[in-house]
């Protein structure tokens, strides 16, 4: 009888880089390792930071409908000139400075739609990358508890793969003080059987060891907490309040951040094609000037007709129109824009049975794995009891080894599946929460 490694042992392995670590030890439940992969994860960050570009943008828009100006000041030498309007001289003999400053500002008064689609589009930019960094939230949200769930699984095997180590060690004792007894049952084989299964479970459980550490390190990393070592806390089925599949579709459809971040970027590029049809029509505007020049070295005419460069103070404002002629430019700009709001429309239609698909599937797989941890603990007990039954009856001589191994191993099964059937119970909550955008779980973060 051997025992299958598979049967006894199912190891979570996550690679990921090695992170420095420091004395923490305080809050490492999942909520906290939650809450802090919320606030501290680089891929939130990065998202957030997204969000913050869309604001810079908007300002950038409303900007736009306040005065702008320019101003120029320039300064040369310049050579000596005298005279008046009709006549006037330059003397390269003698030089002297020349300064010349020029102002001038516009207030925009109606820009037939162009400036406020800019100032919608940003609006609803912003909201998508708010809804698209809620996405990475959720993502990273689920890594975690992923990464958690597998370290206490793995944790929960390592302790099984002991506890079987115990027992045998405990066999091939008394197979061996049987061994030596006169008309022992027990056959020298079946002392070379267990001692045999005893050294490949000692191996097994260097591998579990090594893969809760692993896993251990994948949640330091996710979470963005830094710890030396995780409190040891063997898997238990998450709390939660059952509701119907239309609850949970009815949450999906209120709160999955798709759904927000299709709709409004579908919203600002449909702004953004109308701002860019608008750069076709001209734009209103209240603009005012002022220029003036100095140079000590040129005589100034007393004429208002004389177009004087060196000596002249002149100003005025009024109302005008600018256009931009470049309307093959402004049509192709506003092609571009229809063309990725109907992208964006295209994906809409197919995410959203996606997403209900999804829910479905997710609230499927709850539904398994609840039932599967009522048939798993009734499975769990009754092997429990069947490996009692033959260890007694093994202490006393008059159970074979052949039906201690097929009980240990019945029993060993049992709790790997229980536990395993608690981690799927677990991550069908985590999948679920995911896909509904919503917490459905009893935890607070």
């Amino acid at each position: 009888m051997r025992v299958n490694k598979k049967a006894i042992l199912a190891l979570l392995l996550v690679l990921v880089p090695s992170t420095p670590v420091f004395a923490d030890n305080e809050g490492l439940s999942l909520e906290a390792l939650l809450k802090s992969a919320v606030t501290g994860n680089a891929e939130i960050k990065e998202k957030l930071a997204d969000v913050q570009v869309a604001e810079a943008q908007q300002d950038q828009a409303n900007a736009a409908g306040l005065p702008s100006g320019q101003a120029v000041v320039i300064g040369a030498p310049m050579p000596e000139v005298r005279g008046d309007v009709n006549n006037s001289t330059t003397n390269f003999g003698k030089w002297g400075p020349f300064i010349q400053g020029a102002i001038q500002i516009i207030q925009p008064l109606y820009t037939f739609g162009q400036l406020g689609s800019y100032k919608d589009a940003a609006q609803h930019q912003i909201l998508a990358k708010q809804e698209l960094a809620r996405m990475k939230k959720d993502e990273i949200v689920y890594k975690t508890k992923e990464y958690y769930y597998g370290y206490q699984l793995a944790h929960t095997l390592e302790s099984l793969v002991a506890d079987v180590v115990g027992t045998l060690e405990e066999a091939a004792a008394e197979a061996d003080k049987g061994l030596k007894k006169k008309k022992s049952k027990i056959k020298p084989h079946d002392v070379y059987h267990l001692k045999t299964e005893l050294e490949n479970l000692r191996q097994l459980g260097l591998e579990a060891t090594a893969a809760k550490k692993t896993a251990e390190r994948a949640v330091a990393w996710i979470s963005a907490k830094n710890f030396e070592q995780l409190p040891v806390r063997k898997i238990r089925p998450t709390e939660f309040e059952k509701k119907t599949l239309d609850d949970y579709m009815t949450l999906a459809r209120a709160n999955r951040p798709e759904f927000k971040a299709l709709k409004e970027g579908i919203q600002a590029r449909r702004s953004l094609r109308d701002a860019k049809q608008a750069q076709s029509y001209p734009v209103l505007f209240l603009g005012g000037t002022f220029a003036g020049g100095w140079s000590p070295v040129a005589d100034r005419p007393n004429s208002l007709y004389a177009n004087d460069y060196f000596n002249r103070v002149i100003g005025g404002g009024g109302v005008g129109l600018r256009f931009d002629l470049e309307f093959w430019r402004h049509s192709a700009e506003a092609a571009e824009q229809e063309a990725e709001m109907m992208k964006l429309k295209a994906q809409e239609e197919y995410a959203v049975p996606g997403i209900e698909l999804e829910v479905k599937r997710a609230f499927w797989d709850l539904e398994k794995a609840s039932e599967g941890l009522e048939i798993a603990d009734k499975r769990r007990k009754m092997a429990r009891k069947w490996f009692i039954s033959n260890a007694s009856g093994f202490a006393l001589g008059i159970t074979p080894a052949k039906d201690l191994m097929d009980s240990l191993q019945g029993d060993a099964l049992a709790k790997k599946n229980h536990a395993e059937t608690i981690y799927a119970l677990n991550m069908a909550l985590a999948t679920l929460s995911q896909k509904v955008g919503v917490e459905v779980a009893d935890l607070k973060y």
